[in-house]
């Protein structure tokens, strides 16, 4: 309850603010829909990227929300052939353009039911799901018509994620699966592993001590030159969405630090000097993948999942990439789709969510149109036969089948999910691991520190 409050505390200051900025009202919902249009003025700011695709304002307008493009390509490759021409008329695409807003913009206007960009349909990210399969704000996809029929081939861990552990009644269903891996560079794999055999590489990463001697023994053949990680920042997913027993508190709201993250923060110290100590995401991290070793410094390792590998490596890994498993099974990213409560055709929302998550021809096609790995286990054993249609030129050394590789991931995640995930994952954990890594504190005062931190951010958590 004391989380409901402030999440709905925080959408009704959320939505006073717009008001105040925009007028309220019909107000607020022309300032959204003019998208880029505001950015002339020298005070825009990242808000002003949200685009408005369709009429809000017709009288049968279906609204779907969304933080990037991703779903336009489903709208415009795939669900033309299973909608009528008439019902994809009628939506209305509502792209934010920033997942870091994304949360505090859906947020206000599922506080305005009566807005006329109040969302149908929303999509979802797996950091923060559970916050609204817990809100009290989606409808139960059971009440839309799908049946457990429906969802027969999706993959456990992503049925998980979308459904309330408490009731089992499932409200977000998810188009990817997103099993994690070990990408290996295989060029340097050889000259430092002294093999590109998958079998024997995923021998040398089955444990974190074995993670950590090959670290140290690559470090020294290369004189630092080379390494097998970026950084440990690398492994968060693997610790967070994976490793877990206990998720981030308990049913009485304290704060629980799982001791799988208790051997991340060991392991990272363990790990201190041997690898660049690089961030995700920031432009050192990114240039390693293209390294030679010699004159530029390069690693051979990346964690990742099926839409990392498809599109996120580069040229210098195409043919020339191993994926293995590493020592032990998680999930990175993957993105839910939901109706609301308020939603005003579940026929429609229903048809939408069928055939972008359970129908298996349908998901084929999408696989074909993105590249999507998707997450439906009929849909993947008839890609694994017939072959992908996907336009990703990316292929593995040796030709590794990647979708043969990924087929039995999905197996054995285990989820511990909750609203605050990403935050805490991808914000909070990364400090505490950097200052227990750094030798600052000691394990007590840095598990200390990250539960208060933990706590600073949801002041409902309670620090025991």
């Amino acid at each position: 309850m004391k989380k409901v409050l402030a999440a709905l505390l925080s959408m009704m200051m959320l939505l006073s603010l717009a008001a105040c900025g925009n007028g309220g009202g019909a107000a607020s919902s022309a300032a959204v829909s003019s998208g880029s249009s505001a950015s002339a003025s020298a005070s825009a700011s990242a808000e002003d990227s949200t685009a408005v695709t369709g009429d809000p304002s017709a009288a049968n307008a279906f609204v779907i929300w969304a933080w990037n493009a991703d779903f336009t390509t489903i709208q415009e490759k795939v669900l033309p052939k299973y909608l009528s021409q008439a019902d994809m008329d009628r939506i209305v695409f509502v792209n934010v353009g920033n997942s870091d807003i994304y949360q505090d913009k859906i947020d206000a206007i599922l506080a305005d039911p009566g807005n006329e960009l109040y969302p149908d349909i929303m999509l979802l990210e797996v950091g923060y799901v559970q916050k609204y399969v817990q809100s009290g704000l989606l409808k139960n996809v059971a009440d839309l018509g799908i049946t457990a029929d429906d969802m027969s081939d999706m993959y456990d861990y992503n049925l998980n994620l979308g459904s309330d552990a408490a009731s089992g009644d499932t409200y977000a269903l998810f188009w990817q699966a997103t099993p994690g891996c070990w990408q290996i560079r295989a060029d340097l794999a050889q000259q430092y592993l002294g093999t590109t055999d998958p079998a024997a590489l995923q021998e040398m990463f089955s444990t974190w001590d074995k993670v950590v001697k090959v670290s140290a023994q690559v470090n020294v053949a290369s004189g630092g030159k080379v390494k097998l990680l970026s950084g440990t920042d690398d492994l968060k997913y693997v610790f967070c969405n994976g490793a877990r027993s206990q998720a981030w508190y308990d049913d009485k709201d304290n704060i629980v630090v799982d001791d799988a993250i208790k051997d991340y923060l060991e392991l990272s110290k363990q790990l201190k000097g041997l690898t660049f100590d690089t961030l995700m995401w920031k432009p050192d991290w990114a240039a390693l993948k293209d390294g030679d070793g010699v004159n530029t410094e390069a690693c051979i390792a990346f964690t990742g999942s099926p839409w990392y590998s498809y599109w996120c490596l580069t040229d210098t890994w195409t043919d020339n990439t191993v994926l293995i498993q590493g020592p032990q099974a998680f999930y990175w990213g993957g993105t839910g789709l939901a109706a609301t409560a308020e939603c005003s055709d579940t026929q429609l929302a229903r048809d939408i969510l069928y055939y972008v998550t359970c129908n298996a021809d349908s998901m084929v096609e999408i696989n074909t149109a993105n590249g999507d790995y998707v997450n439906n286990a009929k849909a993947i054993s008839y890609i694994q036969e017939h072959g992908s249609g996907t336009s990703s030129t990316f292929k593995c050394y040796n030709d590794q089948d990647i979708v043969g590789f990924f087929a039995d991931k999905c197996n054995g995640i285990h989820v511990l999910a909750v609203g605050e995930d990403q935050v805490i994952c991808e914000q909070l954990l990364p400090t505490a691991v950097s200052e227990y890594a750094s030798g600052s504190v000691d394990l007590d005062t840095a598990v200390s520190n990250f539960k208060s931190a933990i706590h600073d951010r949801y002041s409902y958590l309670n620090v025991d």
